[in-house]
């Protein structure tokens, strides 16, 4: 069903009706579908069908279509067997203390390797 937008008049704001503007926010809801490409389609602004669709979902252009996309599920029987529980490391409780000059860096656990070379690099330039 193509429905065509009204004829502009110049100097008036259109008044498209609540069919036209169902018609359009139904076919930016389409999966892949393009708001931008759609309402170009239908000679009208983006941002326009962008407040249409808010309007839809508010229910300003009547009641607003519930169809859901049911995907297909299949139900296995779990392993018995149930994941060895790792035990976590000891936490490492370290210090490290750097004095450049008047620049003074105490670091306490374990940093990141990458940071603590970032760290250096920084304080001897």
């Amino acid at each position: 069903m193509d429905t065509v937008a009204p004829a502009r008049r110049t100097g008036r704001r259109p008044n498209f009706s609540l069919a036209f503007k169902r018609q359009v926010v139904e076919a930016t809801l389409q999966p892949g579908a393009s708001v931008s490409l759609i309402a170009r389609e239908h000679d009208v602004n983006a941002n326009l069908v962008f407040r249409w669709r808010h309007q839809y979902q508010e229910g300003v252009f009547g009641t607003v279509s519930q169809s859901a996309t049911l995907l297909p599920v299949q139900v296995m029987e779990a392993p018995i067997d149930l994941p060895r529980v790792v035990q976590p490391q000891a936490e490492c409780h370290s210090e490290i203390a750097v004095e450049v000059g008047k620049a003074k860096l105490r670091i306490m656990g374990a940093p990141d390797p990458q940071t603590l070379q970032f760290v250096l690099q920084q304080l001897l330039r």
